[in-house]
């Protein structure tokens, strides 16, 4: 359970025991709570966020460690197209993204010269059980509504409706994802890119703007913290 950093914690020891090592650690769990902003109560927030950036957090510190001490290992964060992006009724989901991409980046740049490579993969939309979570949560968020949180949700009109379009089953073969993995796994240490795009309609869509970005990042970050080894 990566909301529990006991649970983190002996869950990693156990590998440690057994395997004696950890090549690699994909933090990929994450929960997606759609709704009108104005109407997720805090702690569906801090669910959101203790899952998907509190919950990579405690296993990078289990991991990493013994990754550093070994002077090798990678770290796989698979964000989202949306962690470069603002969408409606993806507050929560949007904003986890966003402090996961900029965590990732700071992580790869501060781990640049101890052997750890991290790198970032961000998929398009893809038909998986977030999306199947997502729908019981929507139900139940519909349910359970406070009177007040209702008649918010009713100030916005055919808007709050425009929800439900967030959970369509249809999208590519999520298998481009784990194929996506398996490639930067392959690839050597230290010629990783820090972003990988996955699925043909995000890549068009943000190609350009990583590209910007890293140009933007080389002004302002130092030559030696960005991958190079020494």
């Amino acid at each position: 359970d990566i909301r529990s950093e006991r649970s983190v914690e002996w869950g990693v020891r156990q590998v440690l025991r057994r395997a004696g090592r950890v090549d690699v650690l994909v933090n990929n769990a994450g929960i997606f709570y759609p709704a009108l902003l104005e109407t997720l109560t805090i702690a569906d927030v801090e669910e959101v966020f203790d899952t998907n950036v509190f919950g990579q957090l405690r296993m990078n510190g289990a991991v990493l460690p013994a990754m550093r001490a070994r002077g090798e290992g990678l770290v796989v964060q698979i964000t989202s197209g949306t962690g470069r992006l603002a969408l409606p009724f993806q507050g929560a989901y949007n904003g986890a993204k966003w402090a996961m991409e900029a965590m990732s980046q700071i992580s790869r740049y501060e781990l640049s010269q101890s052997g750890v490579d991290v790198v970032i993969v961000e998929p398009g939309p893809y038909p998986t059980d977030l999306i199947d979570n997502a729908r019981v949560y929507y139900r139940d968020y519909l349910r359970g509504l406070t009177r007040a949180d209702a008649q918010r949700r009713e100030e916005y009109g055919e808007l709050a409706t425009r929800v439900e379009r967030e959970l369509q089953e249809e999208g590519p073969d999520p298998q481009e994802v784990a194929e996506a993995i398996a490639r930067l796994i392959a690839t050597p240490a230290g010629q990783r890119p820090v972003r990988t795009l996955v699925g043909e309609q995000i890549s068009q869509l943000l190609g350009d703007y990583n590209a910007s970005h890293d140009q933007l990042q080389e002004v302002l970050v130092d030559e030696d913290l960005r991958g190079v080894r020494p």
